[in-house]
């Protein structure tokens, strides 16, 4: 248990500090475009005090320019504020799909990040009894690892179906060819031993299988109230 503590603690603050990075990142650019449309727009303005022809197409995509760009704003933060209160309770119940498309976002600020679609399968809404900060990580690992193969140009399709009692079946497939042998490295191996996961077998280069569990007991312990 203490091993599996201090596992998190250590990785966590790795993950928490990678992950800011990138959304600060993101902002910055954000900002800078901005700074530039509204630039663009003084320059326009000085030369309509000086009698220039001033074009109202130009004044509305600098609009249009802005107002994506605050909308982007909002939305990058909103994601950044329900990743950082992931961290509020170590073990609760949590909906997969929203963690999913959660990482999805946050990782899209990656150079390398792919396009991501999540498909549901799942017949009824099911819960998943887990630490969220950690599921976060190791979900943040494996689209990473696709996301070297595929690259920016490529595509990533996440489908989960049920798997009856167990969990959910969880599968990536990419538009491009992994290297499936490097898969899965130490450190995806004891994040996933932590959370229960199991890497079904899987003899494709193009799709990874994990089955995750509603429930594991290795999780439980890590609830200071459980």
């Amino acid at each position: 248990m203490n091993d599996a503590l201090n596992y998190v603690n250590t990785e966590g603050l790795k993950f928490f500090g990678k992950v800011n990075a990138s959304i600060s990142h993101e902002l910055k650019n954000i900002l800078a475009i901005i700074s530039e449309t509204a630039g663009f727009l003084n320059d326009l303005t000085e030369l309509a005090k000086q009698g220039k022809e001033l074009k109202l197409s130009l004044l509305e995509n600098c609009s249009t320019s802005i107002v994506e760009e605050i909308q982007r704003g909002f939305t990058t933060i909103k994601q950044m504020n329900r990743f950082s209160h992931s961290v509020d309770v170590p073990v609760t119940d949590i909906d997969l799909v929203e963690t999913l498309d959660l990482m999805a976002g946050l990782s899209g600020f990656l150079s390398s990040a792919a396009n991501v679609s999540i498909e549901n399968k799942c017949t009824e809404s099911k819960t998943i009894r887990t630490c969220p900060f950690l599921l976060q990580n190791f979900i943040y690992q494996i689209l990473c690892f696709v996301y070297e193969s595929t690259g920016p140009t490529g595509e990533i399709r996440i489908h989960l179906l049920e798997e009856k009692e167990k969990g959910v079946l969880l599968t990536l497939f990419s538009s491009a060819q992994m290297s499936v042998e490097k898969f899965p490295d130490e450190k995806m191996k004891k994040t996933a031993g932590i959370l229960g996961i199991e890497f079904k077998t899987n003899h494709s280069f193009y799709e990874i299988n994990l089955l995750i569990p509603y429930a594991v007991e290795t999780i439980t312990q890590l609830d200071p109230n459980g």
